[in-house]
């Protein structure tokens, strides 16, 4: 009885083993398969990869009268002094000048703390910024051959 017992034991361990076996190996075959089906394509290396094309880069023609507009524009902005008070009073400047300006200009209005404001308007390398704040105004102009120029009017401190 003693030999049936352990031989019974010894039936279901070595059944135990074969099922665990068999199921490991199902798993790895469903494993590799679904792996293969999600690998993507081995591609080459970088340091492998033929240049395919050389990068071009991207040169604007952009024309004098451009160029010059904006400048004129800048000088006329300089010379007019604009008080801003508000977010709406920023806007309405802020389109005022760019409809006066090239038609690839770009602009950025911000508002500060403080009911400070800052307007940006750029046209490929040239700039200019009009920041209207507590202390004063301050201007910026980056002309067509890359001179900065800087207008401040500073506001005197009442105690």
């Amino acid at each position: 009885m003693l030999k049936f017992l352990l031989l019974l034991c010894f039936a279901i361990v070595i059944l135990a083993l074969w099922m665990t076996v068999r199921k490991i190996v199902i798993t790895q075959r469903y494993a590799a398969k679904f792996h293969q089906a999600k690998a993507p394509l081995k591609k080459p290396s970088v340091s492998e990869q033929q240049p395919e094309r050389e990068i071009e880069l991207e040169s604007c023609i952009v024309d004098e009268y451009e160029q010059q507009l904006f400048d004129d524009i800048a000088a006329l902005f300089f010379q007019q002094d604009h008080i801003v008070k508000s977010a709406e009073a920023a806007v309405e400047l802020q389109e005022k000048i760019l409809q006066k300006m090239p038609v690839t200009s770009k602009t950025q209005i911000r508002h500060l703390d403080l009911d400070e404001h800052s307007i940006y308007w750029s046209f490929y390398d040239q700039s200019l910024e009009y920041y209207m704040g507590k202390y004063g105004m301050f201007y910026t102009h980056v002309d067509r051959f890359g001179a900065e120029h800087k207008k401040e009017i500073c506001y005197s401190q009442a105690s």
